[in-house]
C-alpha cells in the first residue's frame, strides 16, 4: 500500500480537494493507497510516507529529510494538466512500488 501525504498552505480546503482526486486516480488504477493531509510547513519533517504531493511553492526537484520524493499537484487545483498529472502520479507510484 502506497502512503501519500498531500500538503498545501493551510492543510484544509485545497488539501481535501487534491486528496479526493488522488484517491479517485489511484482507485481507478487499482492501487492500494492511504492519503493523508498536511501543511507545507510540515513537509520537511514528514518521515512516514512514500510520496509527498504539494500544491504550493515547495522545491519539487528535491526530497525532504527522510528522502521522500516530492511532486507538484497544482494541476488538480487548476485543472490545467490534470490528465498528465494523473498519468505521472500512477507511473511514479508504480515505480515506488517496484511495479512496471
Amino acid at each position: 500500500m502506497i502512503k501519500i501525504v498531500v500538503a498545501c498552505g493551510g492543510g484544509i480546503f485545497t488539501t481535501t480537494l487534491v486528496t479526493d482526486q488522488i484517491k479517485e486516480i489511484l482507485k481507478k488504477a487499482k492501487i492500494a493507497h492511504k492519503v493523508t493531509p498536511a501543511k507545507l510547513t510540515e513537509v520537511a519533517s514528514i518521515s512516514d510516507a512514500d510520496l509527498i504531493v504539494v500544491t504550493g511553492k515547495f522545491g519539487t526537484d528535491t526530497k525532504n529529510v527522510a528522502n521522500i520524493p516530492i511532486i507538484a499537484g497544482i494541476a488538480l487545483v487548476t485543472g490545467v494538466g490534470k490528465e498528465e498529472f494523473a498519468d505521472d502520479l500512477v507511473k511514479k507510484v508504480k515505480e515506488l512500488e517496484g511495479v512496471e
